[in-house]
């Protein structure tokens, strides 16, 4: 008699990208948090759906993203400027606008 272990990361992952190409945030919320580990650009990818969905998540997010984007890699200044600036663009277009 063979015995099989199951890893649901590779289904966590799968349900991951399906709701990210879906958009649908809460699901991929869910798919997340089962998995071990989120690589730097799934993350991102939640991120800019966060913004998207205007979740009061998005700025977190996106700040706990950019400190992994600087401890993870070694980004020159000028890519993380392009990257900040990226993120704050979609902050602002968050943002209600000030009379």
């Amino acid at each position: 008699m063979r015995t099989y272990v199951l890893n649901a990361q590779p289904h966590a992952h799968v349900r991951f990208r399906r709701a990210i190409e879906r958009r649908a945030l809460w699901l991929a919320e869910d798919a997340a948090r089962e998995l071990p580990n989120l690589s730097l650009v799934d993350a991102l990818q939640l991120v800019h759906l966060y913004f998207e969905r205007g979740s009061p998540k998005a700025e977190p997010a996106a700040r706990r993203w950019l400190v992994r984007y600087l401890t993870e890699g070694t980004p020159s200044l000028r890519d993380v400027a392009k990257v900040t600036a990226s993120l704050t663009a979609r902050s602002d277009a968050l943002a209600p606008e000030q009379p």
